[in-house]
């Protein structure tokens, strides 16, 4: 008698069992996830598809082609100082003129102090930019810049504390050739006694 029980009780477990996979399997559920990862990756196509806007807001259309900025800053690379210096003297404080002030005060012939005042630019315009232009312009611009001055510091600072340094050398030299001078002069001095001494001896 338990043993029909058993299989009796076996057999409705398996057969409930079987009757629920069809349910999760059903073309309803597969369709509903089918559609859920079309949704997320037409979400994730149409952010790849955004253009990177250049500031957060702007009613220009102009301002999303940051590919006008990427020509700009390619065609100002090999323009020597005195004329990239012009320019930025020419531009006004609008934002769109800052920022081009920035890309004009980049490139290795710009001076310490044009650049360090170009790093206050980037700092001023930062927050009008849009998340992923700002994300931009502080990787590509800011921190190597920030690299460069720092290293440019510590250049300074190495010369001025060798400059000091060899003058403190020079000095030292004078002082010992002084002393040496004295030296000389005592010991002639004290030869001089020395051969008067002897000669009254005679």
């Amino acid at each position: 008698m338990n043993l029909k029980l058993i299989i009796l009780f076996s057999a409705f477990i398996l057969f409930s069992s079987c009757e629920l996979l069809p349910v999760l399997n059903s073309p309803e559920t597969m369709t509903k996830d089918t559609e859920a990862s079309t949704e997320s990756a037409e979400l994730a196509e149409s952010k790849e598809e955004q253009p990177i806007c250049v500031w957060e807001v702007s009613s220009d259309e102009n301002n999303c082609k940051i590919e006008y900025w990427l020509q700009y800053w390619y065609q100002i690379e090999d323009m020597p100082w005195p004329e990239r210096k012009s320019q930025i003297e020419a531009l006004s404080d609008q934002d769109v003129d800052v920022l081009k002030k920035v890309f004009l005060s980049q490139g290795k012939s710009t001076p310490y102090q044009a650049r360090l005042r170009a790093q206050g630019w980037v700092e001023l315009i930062l927050p009008k930019l849009s998340q992923r232009m700002r994300r931009f312009i502080t990787v590509a611009l800011y921190y190597p810049s920030q690299d460069l001055l720092e290293m440019e510091s510590a250049l300074v600072t190495l010369s001025k504390i060798n400059t000091h340094q060899s003058f403190n050398i020079e000095e030292q030299q004078i002082q010992l050739k002084k002393q040496q001078s004295q030296i000389d002069q005592l010991l002639n001095i004290e030869a001089s006694i020395m051969e008067s001494i002897e000669e009254e001896k005679e």
